[in-house]
């Protein structure tokens, strides 16, 4: 990317409004480029892909989150070339570019009923243990921030790599999938987005403090 697509990119960022309502759910774009396509958001930001740049992501922080480009643009160029994260390309006021990385989410891949295989898995702990070996703590690992692609794991918002504690949500959805995907999956077995959506809601409810093996069995019932 030259410097004059740069400029460019950068003026078109300021057509684009992206809103938070409530900051424990996903922002709400309200306005983007005709030549942009929205592929992600979260809690404090949405993900855009140029049509004319497909192998960049531009990440647009919601008022109120700007600041957090800053972090972030620091803790990539902390955990360096890595295949387990996207390449980083620079920032400016409230975004980042970044690589674009191929794949459906877990959370899609549940929603769709595609297969997630084990490999997904030791790649996500290959990546936590990369990044903990570069001085990081990886922290709010969950559903909608590992791909999978050709049967593989990657990570992407690597925002809250520098929380100190210690975060239970990966080693919590890992139990799961140990406990009870493996054991439940058939072929093109999707899950209701309510199901979803309710462990989701719980799960922040109780700050993986909750007896989550109770709780999927509660769900496990109602579902199957």
């Amino acid at each position: 990317m030259n410097e004059a697509e740069r400029i460019q990119i950068e003026q078109l960022i300021h057509q684009v409004q992206v809103v938070s309502v409530d900051k424990r759910d996903p922002v709400h774009v309200s306005k983007q480029p005709e030549s942009w396509r929205c592929i992600g958001v979260g809690n404090s930001a949405a993900v855009f892909q140029p049509k004319n740049h497909p192998d960049l992501a531009i990440k647009v922080y919601a008022k109120g989150f700007q600041e957090i480009a800053g972090e972030e643009a620091a803790i990539y160029e902390q955990l360096g070339d890595s295949p387990y994260f996207p390449d980083y390309h620079g920032r400016g006021e409230g975004f980042l570019l970044i690589g674009y990385r191929q794949g459906r989410n877990i959370y899609d891949c549940l929603l769709q009923g595609v297969y997630i295989p084990e490999q997904v898995i030791d790649d996500v702990e290959a990546a936590i243990s990369y990044a903990r070996g570069r001085g990081l703590n990886p922290s709010d690992i969950h559903i909608k921030n590992v791909l999978v692609h050709n049967g593989r794991g990657y990570l992407v918002d690597v925002s809250d790599y520098r929380k100190q504690g210690e975060c239970k949500r990966w080693e919590s959805l890992k139990q799961a999938y140990y406990d009870y995907y493996q054991d439940l999956y058939k072929p093109g077995l999707a899950v209701p987005s309510w199901v979803l959506e309710t462990i989701r809601k719980w799960y922040k409810a109780n700050e993986g403090e909750g007896n989550i093996g109770a709780f999927a069995e509660r769900i496990i019932r109602m579902f199957f």
